[in-house]
C-alpha cells in the first residue's frame, strides 16, 4: 500500500510537471516512450495532448503484461459525437499526427478496445507525407475490429485499405486478414471435442503467467510468471509484481499443480525472465531476459548445470543477439543441435521473424539462417516450439491470415527433402481472437499448454482495470483416428480385382503381420493404430503384386489414408531382364547387372507367391553346345547371387537356353555379316537373361516370408 501511495504522489508530481511544460514537450516525451517500446507511457503523454481531461494512471505491468490506461470520462453528448465523427476541426486535425500515434500506441499495447475508439477517429484525418506506419491507420483498424470480433466491419476497412495503398506488402497483409476473417467466421476452424481450460493458481497467479514448458519431462513444467515473492534488489524501491521469473511445477495426480518453486539467482534476476527450454541431457538451459527499464534490450542467455547447480548465465554472442535488436523465444531440436528462435534482426522478412542456427558439440553456434518467407511475414513470428516425435516445428504469428493477433500454426519437416510444409492455422479453440502463443504440446498428442490474453486480466484490486496480460491455458483432446481404405485394379484394364490378399506388415517389427482381403467390388478397410509404420502389398493368383508404405508415426491430427493397387497380370512367357552383363566368354556377373539384380531380389521379396525359372540365351555364334554350356553356367550365377541376398532357393530355378530361343534370326542383316557371325544389334538382342514364372503358392505369404 506504501507503494501505491508512492506512485499517487508521483504521477501527481508528473501531472503537475505537465500543465507547465509545452505541447511539443510533452509530444517529444511520448515519441520517446513510443520508440523505446514503453507504449503505455506513450498514451499518457499523447492523451494529455488530445485530451486534456482524459485521466491516466502510470501503472506498469512486467513483461509479458502491458501498461492499462483509465479511458477517457466524457459526458453523453461528447462520446456521441466522437462516434458520429463530430469533432472540432481545429483541436483534432492539427493533432492529427499525435492521433494517429495514440491509436498506434494502444493498439502495440494490445489494448484493442481503446485501440479500435481512437482509430475510428484517426482514419478521418488520413496523413501525407509521414512514416508508412501512420499511414496505414485503415490497416490497423481492420486489424483492432478483427482482435475485437468484428469481423464483417474489419474486412470492410481492410477492403479499403487495400483499395488505397501502393504498398504491395501491406496490401498482402490486408489480403491475409480478410481470408483470417472468413476462416473465424467458418464452423470448420473449430476443433470439435478439444477442450482449453485456464490452468490452477499454481500456474497463474500475479498479474501474469506464460511460456509454459517441458522442463526434463512431461510432468514438470517450466514458466514464467509476475507476482509476489520474485528476485529483485532493492525492496524498497522495487516490486516483484512487475517483474517475471521462472518458476517450476509438477502436475500432481489429482490433476493439480505443486506449490511453484522460484527457480532464483542466478536465472533469475532483477530483470525479467521468460521463455526457457532444457535440453534432453538436461545440462542446458536458454532462455530470454530482457531489461527492466529497457523494452528494446531483449536477449537469449545460456546457462550450464554443473553438480545439480545451475551456473552464472552468460548472453549468447552476436551471432544471436545483435546490439539493437530483440532475440527472443529459444527452441531446440531433440539433439540439441538445431536452435530456433525469434528476432527482428536485419535481414529478415519484417518484424519478429522465426531464425535457426546449427550448435557444434561444443556449443558453438553458427550464423543464424533466416527460415524464409513461406513462413515468416511482414508481421511477428515469435514463440517457436519443436516438437521431437513430430518433426513440426509450432510458432505465432499475427500475419498469416488467422483469426485475430497472434494465431498458432504449425509446420512439418521432410527431412528427405529437407523442406517445411505450408504453415497451418490450427484453429479454435487453440486460437482466439486474441494472441495465443507459447504452444507446447506433449510426445502422445493429446495434452499441452498455450498462454493467451484471451480473458480480460483479474488481478485483484491493485491492478484493477488491466486490459492485458498473458495467462496459462492447458488443453486436452480426444485419440486421433486413423483408417485406410481402397481399391485393388487390374493395372492393364483398370478392372477391379476382388479377393486380392492385403498383408500389412509393422516395418519396425513390433506388432504381428495382418492381412484382408478385397470384397467382390475389390475394396478394402481398416482402422489403423497411433505410430504404425507399415508395408502394405497386394497379391492375387495370376498377377504380380503391388506394394505400398503407410505411416501413423509423427502425425498430429486424425487422418484417412486412401491407397490403391494396381496389379500386373503374369504373362505367359517370358520376361527379359535387361542390362544383364557378364564378361567375356564366362558367366561372371558384372557390377552393374548386380544393380539390376538388387531390383530383382525386391520384386521376388514383394512377390513370394511365384516360382521363377531364371534363362540365359546366347547369340548364335559360336558351338552349339558350348553355348548351351555357358548360358547354363550364367543362369546358375544368376540364382546363386538371388539365394545369397536371401531369396529362398526352392523358389528358383536355373536353365541355360544356349541359342536354341533367338529373339531374331541374325542372318538377314548384311551388317551381322553373311554367316551371321559378326557382332551387330542382333546378336546383341538375341543374348539376354530372361525369367518365366513357373508356379504360385500363397503358403509362405502367411508365413511373412
Amino acid at each position: 500500500m506504501k507503494l501505491k501511495g508512492l506512485s499517487v504522489i508521483i504521477l501527481l508530481f508528473i501531472g503537475h510537471l505537465l500543465f507547465s511544460q509545452s505541447k511539443n514537450e510533452i509530444i517529444e516525451m511520448g515519441d520517446k516512450a513510443y520508440k523505446n517500446e514503453n507504449y503505455a507511457s506513450a498514451v499518457y503523454y499523447y492523451k494529455k495532448v488530445i485530451d486534456k481531461k482524459g485521466l491516466a494512471s502510470g501503472l506498469v505491468h512486467p513483461y509479458e503484461a502491458r501498461s492499462w490506461i483509465a479511458p477517457p470520462k466524457k459526458n453523453k453528448a461528447e462520446q456521441d459525437s466522437i462516434k458520429q465523427g463530430k469533432v472540432d476541426t481545429n483541436s483534432y486535425a492539427s493533432d492529427a499526427v499525435v492521433l494517429h500515434k495514440l491509436a498506434n500506441a494502444y493498439r502495440k499495447n494490445n489494448d484493442y478496445k481503446n485501440a479500435e475508439k481512437w482509430y475510428e477517429i484517426a482514419v478521418k484525418y488520413p496523413l501525407d507525407g509521414v512514416d508508412e506506419e501512420l499511414n496505414s491507420s485503415k490497416l490497423w483498424y481492420g486489424e483492432a475490429l478483427m482482435k475485437n470480433e468484428k469481423y464483417e466491419a474489419a474486412i470492410q476497412q481492410l477492403e479499403q485499405f487495400k483499395a488505397e495503398t501502393p504498398d504491395m506488402v501491406l496490401a498482402k497483409r490486408a489480403d491475409k486478414d480478410i481470408v483470417g476473417c472468413s476462416y473465424a467466421q467458418d464452423p470448420s476452424s473449430t476443433n470439435e471435442g478439444i477442450n482449453v481450460n485456464q490452468s490452477d493458481s499454481n500456474l497463474n497467479f500475479g498479474t501474469s503467467s506464460f511460456g509454459a514448458n517441458y522442463y526434463g519431462d512431461e510432468i514438470t513444467l517450466v514458466f514464467a510468471a509476475s507476482g509476489p515473492n520474485g528476485t529483485i534488489k532493492d525492496e524498497k524501491n522495487e516490486n516483484s509484481n512487475f517483474l517475471s521469473d521462472f518458476y517450476s511445477t509438477q502436475k500432481m495426480m489429482d490433476e493439480g499443480y505443486s506449490a511453484p518453486d522460484n527457480f532464483k539467482t542466478p536465472i533469475n534476476s532483477e530483470n525479467n525472465e521468460g521463455a526457457g527450454v532444457l535440453s534432453i541431457d538436461r545440462t542446458t538451459f536458454y532462455f530470454t531476459r530482457k531489461s527492466a527499464v529497457n523494452n528494446r534490450e531483449v536477449a537469449i542467455w545460456v546457462s550450464k548445470n554443473f553438480n545439480n547447480q545451475w551456473l552464472q548465465p552468460l548472453k549468447l554472442d552476436d551471432k544471436i543477439n545483435v546490439d539493437g535488436y530483440k532475440s527472443m523465444h529459444p527452441a531446440l531440436s531433440m539433439e540439441g543441435d538445431i536452435l530456433y528462435f525469434s528476432s527482428d534482426r536485419s535481414g529478415g522478412q519484417g518484424g519478429m521473424d522465426i531464425w535457426y542456427c546449427n550448435i557444434d558439440e561444443y556449443g558453438g553456434l553458427s550464423n543464424p539462417i533466416n527460415m524464409g518467407s513461406y513462413i515468416n511475414t511482414s508481421g511477428d513470428e515469435v514463440t517457436p516450439f519443436y516438437n521431437y516425435f513430430t518433426k513440426t516445428l509450432y510458432f505465432s504469428s499475427d500475419a498469416l491470415g488467422g483469426i485475430g493477433g497472434l494465431d498458432i500454426y504449425k509446420t512439418t519437416h521432410n527431412e528427405d527433402e529437407d523442406v517445411w510444409s505450408t504453415p497451418k492455422n490450427i484453429g479454435k479453440p487453440f486460437n482466439s481472437s486474441k494472441d495465443d502463443a507459447y504452444f507446447i504440446i506433449g510426445k502422445d498428442q493429446k495434452r499441452g499448454y498455450l498462454s493467451s490474453d484471451r480473458k480480460p486480466c483479474d488481478c485483484g484490486e491493485e491492478y484493477e482495470g488491466s486490459v492485458y496480460c498473458y495467462k496459462i491455458y492447458e488443453f486436452g483432446q480426444p485419440e486421433m483416428k486413423f483408417s485406410i481404405s481402397g481399391t485393388a485394379f487390374n493395372a492393364e484394364t483398370n478392372e477391379i480385382i476382388p479377393n486380392a490378399l492385403i498383408t500389412f506388415k509393422d516395418i519396425r517389427g513390433k506388432t504381428e503381420s495382418f492381412f484382408l482381403t478385397t470384397d467382390d467390388q475389390g475394396n478394402y478397410e481398416r482402422k489403423l493404430e497411433v505410430g504404425w509404420e507399415l508395408f502394405m502389398k497386394a497379391q492375387k493368383a495370376k498377377y504380380f503384386g503391388d506394394a505400398a508404405n503407410i505411416s501413423t508415426e509423427g502425425l498430429t491430427e486424425s487422418q484417412h489414408f486412401v491407397q490403391d493397387f494396381f496389379l500386373t497380370p503374369i504373362p505367359m512367357g517370358e520376361l527379359e531382364i535387361p542390362g544383364i552383363e557378364y564378361d567375356f566368354d564366362a558367366a561372371t556377373l558384372r557390377p552393374k547387372s548386380k544393380e539390376i539384380l538388387d531390383k530383382l531380389v525386391e520384386f521376388l521379396e514383394l512377390n513370394n507367391n511365384i516360382t521363377i525359372e531364371i534363362r540365359s540365351h546366347t547369340d548364335s555364334r559360336g558351338d552349339d553346345a558350348y553355348n548351351l554350356k555357358l548360358s547354363d553356367k550364367r543362369a546358375g550365377s544368376v540364382v546363386k547371387y538371388l539365394v545369397e541376398h536371401g531369396i529362398n532357393k526352392n523358389r528358383l530355378e536355373s536353365k541355360g537356353m544356349g541359342e536354341t530361343e533367338p529373339l531374331d534370326d541374325c542372318s538377314k542383316y548384311p551388317e551381322c555379316g553373311e554367316s551371321g557371325k559378326e557382332d551387330c544389334d542382333c546378336h546383341q538382342k538375341n543374348r539376354r537373361t530372361a525369367f518365366k514364372t513357373t508356379s504360385e503358392d500363397f503358403k509362405d505369404v502367411f508365413k511373412g516370408k
